[in-house]
C-alpha cells in the first residue's frame, strides 16, 4: 500500500497576523508546480480535485500534505452474476 499523502516541500502554514486571519500559507511555486505536474495522475484521478491537508508535527509546527490517494473503479456486475449461487423460489409470497 502507498502512502496516502506526501509533504509539499516549501509550503509553510503560519498563524495569521490579524484577528481574521487564522493562519497563511507561503510556499515555493517552482516546487509546488512541479508537484502538481508530478501528480498529474492523481488529480485526474480525482476528476480536476486536489486535496491539500493541514497538519500538525510532534514538535507542534504546522506542514501542509498533498493527498496522493485515488479512488479505484468500481467493476459493474451484472444482474445474473451478482444472483449466481443463491436459490431461487418460484413461489414467492407476492
Amino acid at each position: 500500500m502507498s502512502k496516502a499523502s506526501e509533504l509539499v516541500k516549501g509550503m509553510f502554514v503560519n498563524e495569521g497576523n490579524v484577528s481574521f486571519v487564522k493562519y497563511s500559507i507561503n510556499f515555493d511555486v517552482k516546487q509546488f508546480s512541479q508537484m502538481l505536474i508530478d501528480h498529474k495522475d492523481v488529480f485526474d484521478a480525482n476528476k480536476g480535485y486536489g486535496r491539500l491537508e493541514i497538519c500538525e508535527s510532534k514538535a507542534g509546527k504546522l506542514y501542509g500534505a498533498l493527498s496522493t490517494w485515488k479512488p479505484t473503479l468500481k467493476t459493474d456486475t451484472s444482474v445474473e452474476d451478482h444472483l449466481a449461487g443463491r436459490e431461487v423460489e418460484q413461489d414467492l409470497p407476492f
